[in-house]
């Protein structure tokens, strides 16, 4: 074979693996993009899987309907999370009025905690 002909061939070998290698890399990074927004869209999806639960027990706690009561005045509510476990809640509601210089507080890890007003 002729030395210009073999020139040629490593030549054209060396543009194609330039090529290649360069629409590897842009496969590459638009497999890993798309996987990044997979995961950000999945955890979206997770953040917004409860919002119906979480309306459903605003509605049962704030609703016109009474949830049932037990003998000692406890009422029950059976809920599902993100995973679909059943859970029961049991609830005791106390009310009473504050003065105009009284927050209301809350035991959170032994410590008091103030309460935020509901919007």
């Amino acid at each position: 074979m002729p030395e210009w002909f073999e020139v040629a061939v490593i030549v054209a070998f060396a543009i194609g693996a330039v090529f290649f290698f360069a629409k590897y890399r842009e496969t590459a990074a638009a497999l890993h993009e798309s996987e990044r927004m997979k995961v950000r869209l999945s955890n979206d999806l997770n953040r917004y899987r409860d919002v119906p639960r979480l309306r459903a027990l605003r509605d049962a706690l704030v609703g016109v309907k009474p949830l049932p009561t037990d003998d000692e005045g406890n009422e029950h509510l059976l809920l599902r999370d993100a995973d679909l476990q059943l859970h029961h809640l049991v609830l005791r509601r106390e009310s009473s009025a504050l003065g105009k210089e009284e927050a209301a507080s809350y035991t959170r890890d032994g410590k008091s905690v103030a309460l935020q007003e509901l919007e």
